[in-house]
């Protein structure tokens, strides 16, 4: 029944407008709509399409200022132009006569569809596709209010302002009440009325049609007169309590997620807001190591998962060092294969670009690492940008905490038969989850790849510089240890030793440590 009464959704229109108006309780100041021939000003422009890959080509474009704004429109048909730029004014009139705050933005028509862009700072990016539809109400309202205003409340209001202005709204049959209130009693997680909830990239199409449902009939419950008139922060405090007082009439376990979900576009598909960073997903994005983590934004479920992930990597590591007052925001950028082999030649990738505060990769296993980057410049920056092992020392011991690199540690150590037989062989047990068998692992994979031969300056490898970190630990503490790296000129008065007499110590008690261990044969090839 649910099957045939969603494949219906596309014809009713007119059912759903109605539903709209009767949610409507005051009453709203009409404009009048603008009908005007606009003189453009044609000129040629480089136009960067929204993606990591720096695809660009050049186009012709018209653009205008108007009261209402400046306009660009990416075409060079004046009838399409003077269609987007007449709807937008009107659009905005009828939000300013209604007691909506504007600010002035560039207006830019785009000939790709649904593509934000950088909306929400001083540019609102509208699809040609989308004038005189909801989906230039949602835009321009993400824009005004922010890419991280939450998406089922604009999604909603964005269609009862499609109503009144007579433009085309989001065909939706609201399901019987009872199929509803079981959906979501099954999939409490769907509650969060966020965009990934809202698209059948991250989400099935029987969850996408809940969550427009319930949007939409929550707002049955909003006066959008008087709506239009309160601070945004007001409007979605009260759809949120609207919201929580349907969980608790349903009785669904549901925890709203603290974060802030926004679209870029095709390219971009998915940006995700935490305390200190943001996060941007790159089209056609799946882990470097997907075998060991599976895909993390696969669906709307691990989406916010993964968010309460990494969020918690850059809380624990900001606060460690009381750097709340200074952290900023960081963009992350999680690269896809195809863009990172385009930017890069490489399949993976994880990089922290010191001047920009950017972080590039292509695995959650690389995260927290280019995440301590970031904090090592705030506190050293002398440090940061030196390139030394030391500075790699750090950021690994902040990733030595990350689940996801633990994760990695032990799934090498147990699903891989020859790996999990070296460890056992070496340390006398099977592999245990934590930080002490993390640490044994680079120990043994140091000595049993002959990586001791090298100085830390010529191999700089991962498990060299945690073992030496977790053999200085052991000695000096942790507290220490960090403040080293960090300011690795104070070697001699924190230990009363130079490097190169801490870093022949190190390999002489692993020497000793692993002294009589066979290594196996197939191992010799790889050394």
């Amino acid at each position: 029944m649910q099957n045939r009464a969603f494949k219906l959704c596309v014809i009713c229109g007119v059912l759903f407008s109605l539903l709209v108006l009767a949610g409507c309780k005051g009453s709203l100041r009409a404009v009048k709509p603008v009908s005007e021939q606009y003189e453009y000003t044609q000129r040629e422009k480089t136009c960067f399409f929204p993606s990591f890959t720096n695809e660009n080509e050049k186009t012709e474009i018209l653009s205008v200022s108007t009261d209402e704004g400046y306009f660009v429109c990416m075409t060079t048909d004046e009838a399409r132009a003077d269609l987007f730029v007449n709807s937008q004014r009107t659009l905005l009139r009828f939000l300013r006569a209604n007691g909506v705050e504007l600010r002035e933005l560039n207006y830019f028509c785009v000939n790709y569809d649904d593509n934000f862009s950088e909306s929400g700072k001083d540019n609102a990016y509208i699809a040609l596709s989308s004038a005189e539809t909801w989906r230039q109400v949602l835009v321009t309202l993400q824009a005004l209010w922010g890419d991280f205003t939450d998406y089922g409340y604009v999604y909603a209001m964005a269609n009862a302002v499609a109503a009144q202005l007579g433009w085309e709204t989001d065909a939706v049959i609201l399901p019987e009440q009872g199929a509803m209130d079981e959906f979501f009693c099954q999939n409490p997680k769907a509650l969060n009325l966020l965009y990934p909830a809202f698209t059948e990239l991250y989400a099935t199409e029987e969850t996408v049609w809940y969550s427009k449902s319930l949007s939409l009939s929550l707002f049955e419950e909003v006066d959008l007169a008087d709506a239009l008139k309160k601070p945004v922060e007001t409007q979605l405090d009260e759809f949120e309590k609207l919201l929580l007082g349907y969980s608790g009439e349903i009785g669904a376990q549901f925890s709203p997620q603290t974060f802030g979900y926004g679209y870029r576009g095709t390219y971009l598909p998915l940006c995700i807001q935490t305390t200190y960073a943001t996060h941007i997903v790159d089209r056609g994005y799946e882990d470097y190591f997907a075998e060991t983590y599976g895909d993390i934004f696969s669906d709307y479920v691990t989406v916010y998962q993964t968010a309460e992930n990494l969020d918690r990597e850059t809380v624990e590591a900001v606060r460690r060092f009381g750097l709340e007052d200074r952290a900023g925001n960081v963009n992350v950028n999680w690269l896809s294969e195809y863009s990172a082999e385009t930017k890069y030649a490489k399949r993976w990738v994880n990089l922290y670009y010191f001047g920009m505060g950017e972080i590039y990769v292509t695995s959650v296993f690389s995260h927290s690492h280019e995440y301590y980057h970031h904090v090592a410049r705030l506190i050293n920056p002398d440090s940061a940008v030196t390139g030394s092992w030391q500075n790699q020392a750090f950021c690994e011991i902040g990733r030595s905490y990350s689940p996801y690199a633990q994760l990695a540690a032990e799934y090498q150590c147990t699903q891989d038969p020859k790996s999990a037989e070296l460890f056992n062989s070496f340390a006398g047990h099977d592999f245990r989850p934590g930080r002490d068998d993390y640490y044994e692992a680079m120990d043994i994979s140091c000595y049993a790849l002959d990586e001791l031969r090298l100085s830390l300056d010529q191999s700089g490898s991962g498990p060299s510089i945690n073992s030496i970190t977790h053999y200085l630990i052991g000695i000096y503490g942790e507290d220490a240890v960090i403040d080293l790296m960090l300011y690795p000129d104070t070697v001699f008065e924190v230990t009363g030793k130079t490097w190169e007499t801490l870093e022949a110590e190190w390999k002489q008690q692993l020497g000793e440590k692993y002294a009589g261990k066979e290594i196996p044969d197939w191992l010799w090839e790889l050394r």
